[in-house]
Parts: structure tokens; sequence; C-alpha cells
């Protein structure tokens, strides 16, 4: 029976999605409710010769708690109040927000790790099912094992195993690993004394960096540039900038005329498994807000509107001049379209998925939009115009591959502060990658990758109790 029980475990991982992260909540791993964030630790089991062995995997505990978000001040000078996202007034709208003492939104008041907070990993970490007899990994406190089962909804019988445990003191919950570095930079100094939350502009200088790729943050909605590292890519900044506008030409909303107005930063997290920049303030949609996920390859960054109705939007990268030359494809367009300045036919339906490619690297994104809104109007928008009859509201004079979605027809209310009100909470996904070995196999590589992001990983724990 015995012999039965442990041939019938997993010996190794079987996930084939590594560049995809895996995100549990406190209350998904209850049992280690209450312990100190820095003494929660991770580990996978590896198997030679029948014998399991324990290697630490990096974790980050991200925490959470609900605040208002308060208003505006009404001036710049105005101090500001630790309770609140604008560090200032009282009540309103509350939503669960990432904890950060040095931002007004401050640090969680539990210290320890509680239901809301994130426990974040990499799936290329993981490992296989451990065993009765493996017993538990040294310096974790016995009894507080929690084990995660890794699956892909898409792949039968693809499995992984990740093991949670509180530390008795002496690990390193990042197990030696930094793979982001984000470095968040006012040009005016510290954020608490010198941000302008009335009225900007505020500039910055600040940076995110992993193996993959570099992105430089010039302000609060504004990014504006993109390195490709992964591989062979030759590390050209291929991006003018990443934009937001209700149509193409109309220049009295977009991400300038946002960090031009009112704002503040509800985070900025730089842990061992990813970076998390969150911000609110948009023209007359102060409490809209974008929160920026930077993990080793990937990025997501997610918007939710907060704002009273609003024609539409276009949310689109408006690539640079260092993208020239490289091919735009979707799947409206597999077989590509190269950036060079000069139009050429693309579909106008919305794309499922979009890339560029070529020396510089690759680049797969996609945008996808939640909400119970009915009847909104999606499309794709794509511009390749060295000088376009539109004028640009930031960045160069030029549209160089300038592509992503477009909601026109008009999104109503989103504000909480007015009721009625809608959700809407919109999703950009961004893989960066090598260049391509087969640019003929970028749509099916695609293809496949955006199915992934439709099909995010499951995750199953369970106490581990060998």
């Amino acid at each position: 029976p015995l012999a039965l029980l442990l041939s019938a475990c997993n010996p190794v991982s079987t996930l084939a999605r590594p560049w995809d992260p895996v995100v549990v909540t406190g209350a998904e791993a209850s049992s280690l409710a209450g312990t100190p964030v820095d003494r929660v630790v991770a580990f996978r089991i590896t198997r030679a010769d029948d014998v399991g062995t324990w290697t630490q995997i990096p974790v980050q505990v991200d925490q959470r708690h609900v605040v208002p978000f308060g208003i505006q001040p009404s001036g710049n000078a105005s101090p500001g109040v630790p309770g609140t996202v604008y560090g200032n007034g009282s009540g309103g709208p509350t939503a669960l927000q990432y904890s950060d003492p040095d931002t007004w939104v401050g640090a969680d008041p539990d210290p320890n790790l509680d239901a809301d907070d994130e426990i974040a990993l990499m799936a290329r970490d993981a490992g296989g099912q451990a065993r009765s007899v493996d017993g538990e990994p040294a310096g974790v406190v016995a009894g507080s094992g929690v084990a995660l089962e890794v699956t892909d909804p898409r792949a039968d019988g693809e499995h992984a195993w990740i093991y949670l445990f509180r530390s008795t003191g002496g690990l390193d919950p990042a197990a030696g690993a930094d793979l982001v570095d984000y470095s968040f930079e006012l040009t005016s100094g510290d954020y608490r004394t010198t941000y302008q939350r009335a009225d900007g502009p505020n500039p910055e200088t600040s940076w995110v960096e992993t193996a993959s790729y570099r992105i430089e943050l010039t302000d609060r909605w504004k990014e504006t540039a993109w390195e490709i590292g992964a591989g062979s890519a030759d590390g050209t900044d291929i991006l003018d900038a990443y934009k937001n506008q209700f149509a193409p030409g109309y220049c009295g909303r977009s991400n300038a005329t946002f960090a031009d107005a009112e704002g503040a930063f509800v985070a900025n997290i730089d842990g061992p498994v990813r970076a998390i920049r969150s911000y609110v303030g948009a023209n007359s949609g102060p409490l809209t807000q974008r929160t920026h996920r930077f993990y080793a390859d990937r990025v997501e960054v997610e918007t939710t509107l907060r704002v009273h109705s609003i024609p539409g939007v276009v949310d689109y990268l408006d690539y640079g001049p260092g993208a020239v030359g490289m091919t735009y494809r979707s799947n409206q367009v597999p077989g590509g379209v190269t950036i060079d300045g000069v139009d050429e036919p693309v579909p106008s339906a919305a794309p499922r998925w979009e890339s560029v490619d070529g020396p510089q690297g690759r680049v797969y994104t996609a945008a996808r939009i939640d909400t119970a809104i009915g009847g909104l109007s999606l499309g794709g928008f794509y511009r390749d115009q060295s000088d376009p009859a539109e004028e640009q509201c930031w960045g160069d004079d030029a549209y160089l591959g300038a592509s992503g979605l477009a909601v026109t027809g008009g999104i109503p209310n989103t504000d909480p502060r007015t009721s009625p009100f809608a959700d809407l909470r919109a999703v950009r996904t961004t893989q960066f990658l090598p260049p391509a070995a087969s640019p003929s196999q970028i749509p099916a590589y695609a293809d496949d990758w955006v199915r992934d992001v439709d099909a995010p990983l499951v995750v199953r724990a369970a106490p581990y109790r060998p």
C-alpha cells in the first residue's frame, strides 16, 4: 500500500507556463494567519533517486487594507494626514488598497498576514508534490505548512506544487532572489513632503528593470520608455509612450492632463517577486486609478474608471523611432505590417492580441475590459503616420505603429460618489521576449499566449501535514 501511495505522487512540476505569476490571498492560506509577513517563506521539492530535496524559492507578501479615498486638498501646501489615499478629508467611498507606509494610505493596521493580503510567487519556481516521508524543510515551524497545488486549466494533467511555511526566523523570504528592481524617484524629493496632490505636474525619473525589460516613468500616467533585455534583444528604446485619451486628436483629456491635475500615489512597492505602482487622479475622475504590477517578464496594468459619463477612451501604445523596422501583428493581421511611418490597412475590429517584433526584441500585449455595462462599442486602433493630421497630445509628433483598444459610443457614470454608477476595469497584459527565431510562428505563439492570459492558473490550497 505504501509503494502504491508513493507511486501515485507527482514527483516533478509538469506546468509549461513559467512566466505566469501565482498569487493567493491570506484567506486562501488561512492556517498562516497571524504570521509576521517577513516570516512567510516558500519551498519547492525536487526528487532524485526517489529522494526529495527541499529548495527555498522567493515569495512576497503585499499587505492590503481598506481606506477611504478622501479628497484632493485645496492647495499643494496643505499638509497630509495618514488614513486616506489623498491624505486629506475623510469618509466617502472606500476601496481595498495596497498598503504603503510611505504614502498617505499608510501601513496595514495589522502588521501580520491577514485575509486580504496577497502572497505572490512565480510558477517557474514550483516543483513536484511532497510525500509524507519528505517531512518539512529546515528552519520552519513544524505543522505550519500550506500546500499550493497549481493547475493549468487549459492543459489536463499539468500540475505543480509550492509549499508555504512559517519560518522560525532565520530564513529570508526572498531566498536570495530579486526578480524586479523598481526605483520610485520624484525630482521634488520625498513623496509625503513634496508631492503636489492638488495640482501637478510631479516629474519623476522612475524606472523598473528586470532581466527582460526596462521601463521608464516620468510622472503619474506617463510611461515613456521600453527597452527589451531578453535574450539577444538589442536594448533599443522602442516606446514613445503608453497613451490614453477620449479620441484620436482630442487633447482635452490625456495622460498629460491627468498628470498635470490632482492626484496621489496609493503605493510604490519593490519586492523580490514583483513591483507595484498604484495611483489615482485623472482630471474630473479624481478616484480613477491605475495599478501596475511588474513581474520578471510580464507587466499587468489595471485601470479602474471612477468618473462621470465620458464619450469613450482609446488605450494604445505609441511606439517611438527605435521601433522603426519592427513588424506589427495582431490576430487581425497575422502576416504583419512594417512600422515605418507609412500607414497600411489594418482591420478595425478589436484585437485579441497584438505584437511587435524585430532585432529590438518581441512584445506580446492584450487589453481586456471587465464590466457589466451592456452595449459598449469596442474596436481596434492603429496608426502608422510620420506626419499625422491629428494633434499629438504629448510625446513625439508621430504615430509609429500606434495600436490598441478603443471604446467608442460613450461610457456611463462609473464614479461611486454619484448614483447610479457602473463598474469598469481594464487590464492590459504585456510580455517581453527575445527576438523570434521563426517570426512566421509568432501568430501561433501569441494566440497560445493570450489563451493563457484569459485562463489564469488555478490554485488550490490545503494544509501540509506530513
